[in-house]
């Protein structure tokens, strides 16, 4: 008899199999309660900077370690770079009282003080999307345990941050109230309001699956990202809250108006050489809301560069990733 699976078109049976496989082997150098710090296991060339890569909070951090040919991580670690990753773990309700506050003032602090320590030297701050906003405050606010910042598709001016910014307006949404009434912030919670953004989106990339399902190429590529998208992470509450009024309804950085405990975080305070990436298709990020981090930034060394793509193909789609790579290992190459 055969079996349900023998029976299933080849794009269920290649689902319903997947199993992603690891790719960067790495160490655990550093945890704090849930989050860890990973460094990939790699011949280390001394002469080149570490890299410490934060991804957003809201998803798993292997984005930047996606898959054999699409590794940022293993990308860096082959040019002999020590390479350094953010995982956040996933919150459960008691992590509803951290703060964003907290993330800056006690989780990076100590992240970047064993990083230095661990690499013998400052490190060079690669952040994505969220993350990359999390990156430039705290560069801005300690910049003297900084050697550089790379931001990749980075929210700056949240005035501008397509429709996302107009659904956390203070007219649609109390945050506070919000979390009072749920706590975390859940994975569902989240991806449907990305997919939502555009939904004739997700139903085209189902289409495009089913017309292709017989690309082994094609269906590798789309399984790692899916199974990437549909791992969102619960979000701290009290995390969210904070995130969501100072950023996207007060967009009290891009105004130079942020303090974090006592800490001003003034773009004007970046003076490390900085590589702000653009992806001119990004809707989650649009080009205005990620330009100001190389405009208002106070350094002197200032580098963008546009991409095609979105928001997620920009470090995941097989042609565009040989570029992205490329334009960071050079870079990081020119301000050792």
């Amino acid at each position: 008899m055969m079996s349900s699976t023998t029976l299933m078109p080849p794009l269920l049976k290649k689902m319903t199999e997947y199993k992603r496989q690891m790719v960067s082997r790495t160490t655990v150098v550093y945890q704090d309660n849930k989050v860890k710090v990973l460094k990939v296991v790699g011949k280390i060339d001394k002469t080149k900077s570490p890299v410490l890569m934060i991804p957003a909070m809201i998803n798993k951090y292997y984005i930047l370690d996606l898959s054999e040919n699409n590794s940022l991580a293993k990308s860096l670690s082959d040019e002999g770079h020590a390479v350094y990753m953010i995982d956040w773990g996933e919150a459960d309700p008691e992590d509803r009282w951290q703060t964003f506050t907290d993330v800056f003032l006690k989780v990076l602090k100590r992240v970047v003080s064993r990083v230095t320590r661990d690499a013998g030297e400052k490190p060079v701050l690669f952040g994505y999307c969220m993350g990359g906003a999390i990156s430039a405050i705290y560069t801005s606010m300690f910049q003297d345990e900084i050697k550089g910042l790379i931001g990749l598709t980075v929210p700056i001016d949240f005035s501008k941050a397509g429709v996302m910014s107009k659904w956390t307006n203070k007219e649609h949404i109390n945050p506070y109230l919000a979390v009072a009434a749920m706590g975390n912030m859940s994975p569902e919670m989240t991806q449907n309001s990305f997919i939502s953004l555009k939904p004739a989106k997700f139903l085209k990339k189902w289409d495009t699956a089913w017309k292709k399902q017989d690309d082994d190429k094609f269906m590798d590529s789309f399984l790692i990202l899916e199974q990437w998208v549909n791992e969102n992470i619960p979000f701290p509450g009290g995390i969210w809250q904070e995130y969501i009024t100072w950023l996207y309804q007060d967009n009290l950085f891009f105004k130079d108006e942020l303090y974090v405990g006592n800490h001003k975080a003034s773009l004007k305070n970046i003076t490390c050489p900085i590589l702000t990436i653009i992806a001119n298709d990004d809707h989650i990020v649009p080009s205005e809301s990620a330009e100001p981090l190389h405009n208002l930034a106070g350094s002197t060394n200032k580098t963008i560069k546009n991409f095609a793509g979105g928001h997620v193909g920009i470090i995941a789609s097989p042609k565009l990733f040989p570029q992205l790579a490329e334009t960071v290992k050079n870079w990081l190459e020119d301000n050792k």
